[in-house]
């Protein structure tokens, strides 16, 4: 999860506590597979438009059929064009049929994929397809795959995730969910169960003070540093009420729940179970990342990469049963969120293969060729199947699917919008930070800067 723009930084900087990072993320599981960060990559020309008019619906079932002589053009960001060339290979195998992948730039992306809707060009079959642009371009370019693609066993907050208006609009390449990653000996020395930490933020917080020893304190997060808005609305989901009304002409978060959340935050921040020092680090999440490898906090909410560096990256130095991973905690008891960080890719309405194309999302969502991304493949994205989380073979490499899985049921959507109000949730934050703000307070602000966003937009 990104944030489109970096706030001013106020925190100062130590260079003996950190080492802001300078390359992807890409970490080993306990075998040898990888974990893919997004990153930049150069662009590939696709082919000429085609020829005017939107393809057919797919017919039915295809995942086995013989497509010999078919090559699906896949248009993709950088951190998911390994795994989709290793399903390539898979599905070749299966069909005979050829699958090429091409790396679209995200400075490009929405551009080129604005030009198909344009002029129907049907070149590229399958395309990237994350809830942002799912909700950006709907089934003016992705075909509807409800009823056509086996979703029965697919973690439900990620399909959910994926669909507009009761429609899926795309497959889930991959699930990740964020979670809390803690230091088991720090918590434990802290008087908190090892196995079982709090369930609640406001536990947590009580913990702040024993927490806090010398430099380390309960949790590295850089609320200041472009990430307020992905923390609030990890927290937020936990309420299961949207944020924005399904056509984005409405913020709904003004309510107790939203209110809760600020009041949280603002907790977090006077207790200084959140380290003050990398609030606005400009490693951002990355970097703090890397600090809790180090030793250097109790905990962060991160997803499975994160976990991974942790765990038996390179750089850690914690020892692998110290470090542990549980649900994100609850603002509100009982009420538990969390935010998606997966990928996904949907169907070119305008493309002249929609069967074989579907037979590559069905092999691709299908629990072999899942199994097989995460037991063989070296992508090292997790799967989107509950089953290959929970497999033994699995299991052996990535012990932390069962905790995947379990939040793969729970709110998860990032709530993207045309419009930008990530620096909206980083000027409520920096206004409790920094100004003193009430949670309500910065609730207001937030909510009244969103509503002028919504207002500029529609004008527009």
């Amino acid at each position: 999860m990104t944030a489109n723009e970096i706030p001013e930084t106020g925190a100062a900087n130590d260079p003996s506590r950190r080492s802001v990072l300078k390359w992807g993320l890409a970490l080993p599981f306990a075998s040898s597979a990888f974990l893919a960060a997004c990153s930049s990559g150069s662009d590939t020309p696709v082919a000429s438009p085609s020829p005017s008019g939107s393809a057919p619906a797919p017919s039915g079932s295809t995942a086995n059929a013989n497509f010999e002589g078919v090559t699906l053009s896949i248009g993709t960001n950088p951190g998911d064009a390994p795994a989709l060339e290793e399903y390539a290979i898979g599905w070749k195998a299966l069909t005979g049929g050829t699958a090429v992948v091409t790396v679209v730039p995200y400075a490009e992306r929405a551009i080129k994929f604005a030009g198909f809707v344009a002029t129907q060009d049907g070149s590229m079959d399958l395309l990237y397809g994350d809830p942002a642009f799912v909700g950006k371009f709907g089934e003016r370019l992705f075909m509807d795959l409800t009823g056509k693609l086996d979703t029965s066993a697919l973690l439900s907050s990620v399909t959910e995730s994926i669909s507009v208006g009761g429609k899926l609009l795309s497959a889930p390449l991959s699930s990740d969910m964020y979670f809390m990653i803690y230091n088991k000996a720090m918590f434990e020395a802290a008087g908190a169960k090892r196995d079982a930490p709090p369930t609640t933020f406001e536990e947590l917080y009580a913990l702040a003070p024993k927490l806090h020893q010398g430099d380390n304190y309960g949790m590295l997060l850089p609320w200041l540093a472009g990430y307020a808005r992905s923390y609030y609305v990890m927290m937020y989901n936990g309420s299961g009420l949207p944020m924005f009304s399904p056509d984005h002409t409405q913020a709904l978060f003004n309510n107790a729940d939203g209110l809760a959340v600020f009041d949280s935050i603002k907790k977090g921040l006077d207790t200084q179970f959140y380290d003050p020092n990398v609030l606005s680090d400009p490693g951002a999440d990355q970097d703090t990342a890397l600090l809790f490898a180090q030793g250097k906090g109790g905990s962060q909410l991160g997803c499975s990469s994160y976990w991974s560096m942790a765990f038996n990256g390179p750089d850690s130095k914690l020892k692998p049963e110290d470090v542990g991973v549980c649900g994100v905690p609850a603002t509100i008891p009982g009420k538990f969120g969390t935010a998606n960080a997966f990928e996904g890719v949907g169907m070119n309405k305008f493309t002249k293969n929609p069967d074989a194309a579907l037979s590559f999302l069905s092999y691709m969502t299908s629990h072999d060729g899942q199994k097989l991304m995460m037991t063989v493949g070296k992508s090292g994205l997790p799967s989107v199947r509950a089953d290959v989380l929970t497999d033994p073979d699995v299991v052996k490499i990535f012990p932390v699917g069962d905790i995947l899985a379990a939040q793969g049921v729970l709110p998860s959507s990032t709530w993207p919008t045309p419009y930008d109000t990530y620096p909206v949730f980083d000027a409520a934050v920096n206004g409790i930070a920094k100004k003193g703000f009430s949670g309500q307070q910065a609730l207001d602000q937030a909510f009244a800067d969103t509503n002028q966003l919504i207002g500029k937009w529609l004008s527009n």
